[in-house]
């Protein structure tokens, strides 16, 4: 069964920050909504049902860079960005665009469907 792109960063994470003079880290990014949350008796305006929240003054909150990889940081004084991919995924407009960004001020921008792709793209192979 194919690995999720979940699982790929976990066992990236754990065999890649095993390794001397390297820090690296999952860097999240997408949009979360805040407001101040306000609390409704079940069948008020609103039926209400167990794990919902209702924000008076919603607003979206963007986080992390558009396009940024997944893992983040720095191996042997080289700057790291790393994307994970299922067996069948694909980069994003915005992930193409970060990765060229990326390489042109110096960094290392690794495309990586598994621990050992990680790796040996952290040793330049």
């Amino acid at each position: 069964m194919a690995k999720s792109e979940q699982r790929i960063l976990q066992e990236t994470l754990i065999a890649a920050t095993a390794l001397p003079r390297t820090l690296l880290y999952r860097n999240n990014t997408g949009q979360a909504w805040q407001g101040q949350r306000i609390s409704r008796a079940p069948g008020a305006t609103v039926i209400v049902e167990r794990g919902m929240v209702i924000l008076r003054d919603a607003r979206p909150i963007d986080f992390g860079c558009l396009g940024s990889g997944d893992i983040m940081g720095v191996h042997d004084g080289l700057p790291i960005a790393g994307e994970g991919k299922t067996l069948s995924g694909q980069q994003r407009t915005g992930q193409v665009n970060f990765q060229r960004r990326w390489e042109a001020a110096g960094g290392r921008y690794i495309v990586f469907r598994s621990a050992e792709q990680f790796l040996a793209g952290l040793r330049g192979e």
